[in-house]
C-alpha cells in the first residue's frame, strides 16, 4: 500500500484574520458629521414624523422613513455585497477598509434613491402648491446631497 499525501493550502487562518479585520469597522450613513442643523432637523422630522400643536389645531407631518426603511429593504443585498468581496479580502487584492468604503458608497446611493423615489404618504396639496413639487422628500435637493457615509474603527 502506498502513502497518499494530500497537499493544499489551509486558508482558515487567513479567513479568521480577514473576518476579524472586517469586524473592526463600522459604517455610519446619513447626515454624518454635518453641522447643518436645519437639514438634521428636516431629516429627523421626515424619518420619524411630528405633530406640531398650535393654538388653533395642529400640523401633522407623517413619518417618511428613508434611512430605517432603506436599511430594512437593502440590508440583505448589502450583506450579499460584502460576502462577494470576501475572496478579494482573502487573496489580498482588497483590504477590509476598502470593502467598507465601497459598501458605504453603495448604502448612500440606496438612501438617496429612496429619498428620490419615496412618494407615500403624499404631500398635502398646500405643500405641493408652496414648493411646486409633489415629491415629499425633495425640495431643493439639499437633504439628498448631504447624505454621506463614514467608515469608523470600532
Amino acid at each position: 500500500m502506498s502513502n497518499v499525501r494530500i497537499s493544499g493550502t489551509n486558508r482558515i487562518p487567513q479567513l479568521i484574520s480577514a473576518l476579524r479585520e472586517l469586524s473592526e469597522y463600522g459604517i455610519e450613513v446619513g447626515l454624518v458629521g454635518s453641522d447643518d442643523s436645519e437639514y438634521i432637523m428636516i431629516a429627523s422630522v421626515h424619518e420619524f414624523g411630528i405633530t406640531i400643536r398650535k393654538k388653533k389645531g395642529s400640523i401633522n407631518i407623517p413619518e417618511r422613513s428613508f434611512l430605517r426603511s432603506t436599511f430594512d429593504e437593502k440590508s440583505g443585498k448589502w450583506f450579499d455585497f460584502v460576502n462577494k468581496q470576501i475572496p478579494k479580502l482573502l487573496n489580498g487584492s482588497m483590504n477590509a477598509r476598502t470593502i467598507c468604503e465601497r459598501l458605504g458608497a453603495k448604502m448612500v446611493g440606496d438612501v438617496q434613491k429612496k429619498l428620490t423615489e419615496l412618494s407615500d404618504p403624499a404631500n398635502a396639496p398646500s405643500t405641493i402648491a408652496q414648493k411646486g413639487s409633489s415629491n415629499p422628500l425633495i425640495d431643493t435637493g439639499g437633504l439628498r446631497a448631504r447624505i454621506t457615509y463614514k467608515v469608523v474603527r470600532k
